[in-house]
């Protein structure tokens, strides 16, 4: 979460397309650095918040069943979206803008949860899975023919839809679909499996490496494409671009959720209140986010240093207000 805040902090400050506040000017080392952080940012962050979404998802369906199951995910997921979309939002547009903006913002997010939710619970009442059975994490040639099939698949969505091009009120961004999609199934299969549990340490040394690889082989797949690699259509840049997210993806998952499961395996009383404000500090980062990158509009510092200020200032200020605020009603 705290890689969101700041992803969405880097916003107008580098090469991140639209956003609420006009993109402000910024040179090649700013280019570099902040194009750099937010693709690798883009290729597994959101991907990673579905699959360990889905790994929940099968107790907390079991246990509550279905009616009482997508009834607290309509409460939980629905409440935020119907307020940012009346209320939120709307009054930002009106302040930015001079008009109204009805769209979903960063809640695409749980919209889409909403959905995947849903039809894994209408399979469930059908199919009644069997319950969580531990096997072997999967090799390395059933990982990379899961990332090159995310790959492709990605690539024929692509060849249609550019980043950066939405469905109509910011429903969804089909350039990723696949990658969301996959990922959430990924974590659904992860539970029944036991695959977090399971990831041997060959694999996580394995995989941690490539994911290293992937992040220096992005400055060379820029080279190689001109930055076309992820501006869609049928091309080779766009093949070339698919391929080096995908594997980027999968390898940084593993990598990570090896990491944390073997080195970081506690928890003190404030990483603690850290995490439990994470799915609010995810609602409430956009508004103060943009209120800093608003307050810094002419101030004539390097754009690299404004998103150093908005995102450190604005992690402080998300859970603070999170913590102290939202929580507290």
């Amino acid at each position: 979460i705290i890689l969101v805040v700041f992803h969405h902090a880097a916003q107008p400050y580098g090469p991140g397309g639209g956003w609420w506040i006009a993109a402000e000017p910024y040179n090649i080392i700013d280019y570099v650095v902040l194009g750099v952080f937010m693709a690798v940012d883009a290729s597994f962050f959101m991907g990673l918040f579905f699959m360990i979404s889905a790994y929940f998802v099968p107790s907390s369906l079991e246990r509550k069943g279905a009616a009482k199951f997508m009834k607290d995910r309509l409460v939980k997921l629905g409440v935020p979206i119907l307020v940012f979309m009346v209320f939120v939002f709307p009054a930002m547009g009106y302040l930015l803008e001079g008009k109204p903006d009805i769209s979903l913002g960063h809640l695409w997010y749980l919209e889409l949860l909403l959905i995947f939710s849903g039809a894994y619970a209408a399979y469930w009442l059908v199919k009644k899975p069997s319950s969580k059975a531990k096997r072997a994490f999967p090799g390395t040639t059933a990982v990379a023919a899961f990332a090159v099939a995310m790959a492709l698949v990605s690539f024929i969505v692509r060849i249609r839809a550019p980043e950066n091009q939405w469905a109509p009120l910011g429903l969804f961004e089909p350039f990723h679909l696949t990658e969301y999609v996959m990922m959430f199934a990924a974590g659904i299969i992860a539970y029944r499996e036991g695959w977090i549990d399971a990831i041997p340490k060959a694999a996580a040394k394995l995989w941690s490496r490539v994911a290293v690889l992937m992040v220096i082989l992005l400055l060379f797949v820029g080279a190689v494409t001109d930055s076309q690699e992820f501006s869609g259509g049928f091309t080779f840049a766009s093949l070339l671009g698919s391929l080096w997210e995908a594997f980027m993806c999968v390898s940084m998952c593993i990598a990570l959720l090896a990491l944390f499961k073997n080195r970081f395996d506690w928890q003190s009383p404030m990483t603690k209140a850290l995490a439990n404000n994470a799915y609010t500090v995810y609602l409430v980062h956009i508004p103060i986010i943009i209120l800093l990158q608003y307050l810094l509009i002419g101030i004539p510092i390097d754009s690299l240093f404004k998103f150093v200020i908005v995102g450190a200032a604005g992690v402080i200020l998300s859970f603070a207000f999170s913590h102290y605020a939202v929580r507290q009603l």
